[in-house]
């Protein structure tokens, strides 16, 4: 048995609880919440967090971990030890592997780490094999080996364009999975397009990223989903006129489910006004400062429903390219936290970074994470409540691809430093060491 003494719980209901609270718990549930007091809990493993604030275990449901084929940017392991340090306790890893994970026996290469990792990892094996677009996976076979590790099935990176099979995944499926997709409908003159497409793509003549791709993305799968039974979960949305299609849809039908990236919420192509830096190359493109505020308004109002990172490890000689050839991709993992919460504030990202992906969670697995109470998975992270910066020696990925400063020269600001992260009852990262 484990208790946790002296905790300021928060919770997104109900915001920070500044009465001292003990929690009691094992690796399988929270036990009990009870007022601190001078109990003696003799034969408990003991931590006295003194005061300080405690969180639910933040959930990323869009990871990139790069295992198998591409482990000199990302493994399990690391890509695990830098969710840790970040306060996260479970992630979901994306298929664009090499080779992709679209079948039992290409799953079977990584599901062994996953199953010992010290996260919660789940996966998101490929929509279509090979990401191709042409043929479906194997459902049924896939969930028959891994069905305890499956979170959705995504071509992520490619979108899945023809609404036959669309329209057959979401039978198969039925609504117990999601199918989660990467809106953009791009056609071979803006597929390789770098930067979004408007006044700077002409600035810089450049192929652009035309934010009707994803408008139109969008649209297209709404309309499959209204004759099919089904969910769908749209990845890292961008676009104000995408968002306005998503909000007149939710409006009548509660089948579809959606994220946005703290690069889309906080970041804009006017970034890039003064010079093309690499590091701000994402795909989706940063766009506007119209659709930056939409996508802000649209997560408070409920329109969207979590924020995902898009994890994306890349190493320093691929961002080192020139702008147009350099790879898309910002890391997340050890500063998504600070960077929402010196923004909007800890119950903004609480809520939308552990509460409401686990309400997604319990949808798919009636597995209850995502908040501190009894009967909850014990995951947890305790932070000392500060500003901070990330330093890139500190850094527990193997990718360096983090955004420290922005405007050139000026220190990104991140508020409340994760410095102890529970996951399922156990102690896994300390004040810089990782259990």
């Amino acid at each position: 048995m484990n208790v946790l003494k002296n905790c300021k719980i928060f919770n997104s209901e109900k915001g920070l609880n500044n009465l001292n609270q003990d929690i009691i718990y094992n690796h399988q549930e929270i036990l009990k919440i009870k007022k601190s007091s001078n109990e003696n809990y003799d034969n408990f493993k003991q931590i006295d967090i003194n005061g300080r604030i405690i969180f639910p275990g933040l959930i990323d449901i869009h990871v990139h971990f790069r295992d198998p084929g591409q482990t000199i940017k990302e493994d399990i392991a690391s890509g695990a030890n830098a969710a840790a340090k970040g306060g996260f306790t479970t992630v979901v890893m994306m298929p664009n592997t090499y080779p992709p994970l679209d079948s039992v026996d290409n799953i079977r290469l990584v599901s062994e780490k996953i199953l010992n990792s010290k996260i919660n990892i789940y996966v998101s094996p490929c929509l279509s094999l090979g990401r191709n677009g042409k043929e479906l996976v194997d459902f049924e076979t896939i969930l028959n080996n891994f069905e305890d590790i499956i979170f959705g099935f995504s071509d992520d990176g490619d979108f899945l364009e023809d609404q036959n099979l669309i329209g057959r995944a979401l039978n198969i499926l039925d609504g117990n999975f999601p199918l989660m997709q990467h809106p953009e409908l791009l056609d071979n003159h803006n597929y390789n397009g770098a930067i979004n497409q408007g006044k700077l793509s002409e600035k810089y003549n450049l192929i652009g990223r035309p934010a009707s791709a994803e408008i139109n993305a969008v649209k297209s799968n709404l309309e499959v989903l209204k004759d099919n039974p089904g969910w769908v979960h749209f990845q890292h949305l961008s676009t104000k006129g995408a968002i306005r299609e998503l909000e007149i849809f939710k409006e009548f039908n509660s089948k579809v489910t959606s994220e946005v990236t703290p690069h889309h919420l906080f970041l804009d192509e006017e970034e890039m006004n003064l010079k093309l830096d690499p590091k701000f190359k994402v795909n989706p493109p940063l766009r506007t400062m119209e659709d930056k505020q939409y996508c802000v308004d649209s997560l408070k109002n409920g329109t969207i429903d979590v924020i995902a990172t898009d994890h994306a490890p890349h190493s320093l000689i691929e961002k080192k390219n020139k702008f147009e050839d350099c790879m898309s991709g910002i890391s997340w993992l050890e500063n998504a936290f600070g960077f929402v919460s010196e923004r909007e504030g800890y119950g903004f990202a609480v809520e939308k970074m552990s509460y409401k992906p686990g309400k997604i969670f319990e949808k798919c697995f009636n597995k209850k994470i995502g908040a501190i109470k009894e009967g909850y998975s014990p995951d947890f992270f305790i932070i000392d409540d500060h500003n901070w910066g990330l330093k890139e020696n500190k850094l527990f990925s193997k990718s360096s691809n983090y955004i420290f400063e922005t405007d050139q020269f000026k220190e990104v600001k991140l508020k409340g430093e994760p410095i102890m992260t529970i996951c399922s009852g156990k102690e896994i990262y300390n004040s810089g060491d990782i259990k």
